[in-house]
């Protein structure tokens, strides 16, 4: 009788919950999720090296070689998201997610880390990468406002990863209980998105969507894709700008407990100032797009950080570095938002195929945050960070200035 009333008390809350969520604001949970993982993962990076005793070799590999290893998976199921079967992959995405996340709670050594770690990179491209490509097809027209208020969910859930982290390592409970607990939400979320009702595809037909896509129909449209240059010209900024965006703040932690002289709690609470920053950028850019042509923010944006990055760089003072890297996270402005929504309107109506792009050329990011990584073990870490700086140079060289280009 317990577990009958139990049942039903869980069945009643995931109703009214289910009831009271919105299908855009369910996905912006998502994002949420996604991004409060990756702020709490950067923010334990230096204790997990601690725990497990990593080297920088270790964590390049840690950083890029999921991604690499990602470019061989995540194609295909970004393609098979552009078929009725999206919802069925984003929901094994989901769960692949918490149980890599559970894994990675449980390591013990750098082989089972790294193993979590692969795992979880396609695992989410097929929950929420998918959510992100369904809630761009819903909004044909304005991707990139819709890519701001996505970064908007994304940056809070940035901004108190940190901060957990820091308060689980002041009250001595170390980092593996953040997996567990980052787990367990992700199969709340799979709860709250497997009775939902996704839209397949919103261009295309009934016939189109009753009758599953041949394997052939789906290579022509992803070669059709690859050799759209618009779409590979945004694809491949969109790689040059993560230097400045995931890949600087992967390192971000080390860089500051490892030559600032910071410690693991004191960088966790920096992350934290850092997201902080990063989400009054992304919410004052709502209103910007609206106002400002999206390239020219992105233009402007990466001329005024060259020189930032390269004083935060030069800096000898820890209290120096600090201040610089909030103004850096500040003045970061649209760049992954306006590239991204570039990218899906080069290709509309085909939001799983653009993501499949994103993931093939996904194999140079990793292979730079690799580089990063070894030129770090090899010449330091300091000198290992310059090479981010090909980050906004490229956006100011290489971004058109004019909406027909």
């Amino acid at each position: 009788m317990l577990k009958q009333n139990k049942s039903k008390v869980f069945t009643f809350l995931t109703s009214l919950m289910r009831r009271g969520i919105s299908l855009a604001f369910l996905f912006l949970l998502i994002e949420f999720f996604d991004e409060l993982n990756y702020g709490a993962e950067g923010a334990a990076l230096p204790a997990i090296r601690g725990d497990l005793g990593l080297s920088y070799a270790q964590i390049g590999l840690l950083l890029g070689l999921p991604s690499i290893i990602n470019t061989l998976i995540e194609p295909v199921l970004m393609l098979l998201g552009d078929t009725r079967w999206r919802k069925q992959i984003m929901l094994g995405g989901g769960l692949a997610i918490a149980a890599s996340l559970l894994g990675m709670a449980l390591a013990q050594s750098f082989p089972i880390l790294l193993l979590a770690m692969i795992i979880s990179y396609p695992a989410s491209g097929a929950y929420v990468t998918l959510a992100q490509a369904t809630l761009m097809d819903l909004n044909p027209g304005r991707e990139a406002q819709s890519m701001a208020r996505w970064t908007v969910a994304g940056s809070l859930g940035n901004l108190i990863g940190p901060l957990l982290l820091a308060g689980g390592f002041a009250l001595g409970w170390g980092w593996r209980w953040a997996y567990v607990a980052l787990a367990a939400l992700c199969l709340a979320l799979v709860l709250l998105t497997w009775p939902r009702k996704l839209p397949v595809h919103p261009h295309a037909s009934s016939q189109e969507v009753e009758k599953p896509a041949s394997l052939r129909s789906l290579l022509r449209g992803l070669k059709d894709a690859a050799r759209n240059p618009r779409l590979l010209r945004w694809m491949l900024l969109l790689q040059f700008s993560d230097l400045m965006l995931d890949v600087l703040t992967g390192y971000l932690a080390l860089y500051f407990t490892d030559v600032s002289g910071l410690s693991k709690a004191q960088a966790s609470l920096l992350l934290s100032v850092l997201m902080l920053a990063g989400l009054v950028s992304n919410i004052a850019l709502v209103p910007l797009l609206e106002r400002v042509p999206g390239r020219t923010v992105v233009r402007i944006s990466a001329a005024v950080v060259i020189p930032l990055y390269t004083a935060w760089l030069l800096a000898p003072w820890a209290w120096a570095k600090i201040g610089l890297i909030i103004l850096i996270k500040l003045v970061t402005l649209g760049w992954y938002e306006v590239l991204q929504g570039e990218s899906y309107a080069a290709a509309p109506g085909r939001s799983g195929t653009v993501m499949a792009i994103h993931s093939i050329v996904g194999v140079f990011g990793g292979g730079i945050a690799w580089l990063v990584g070894w030129v770090a073990a090899q010449a330091g870490l300091p000198v290992a960070m310059w090479l981010l700086l090909l980050g906004p140079i490229c956006l100011v060289l290489f971004v058109p200035r004019h909406r027909l280009a």
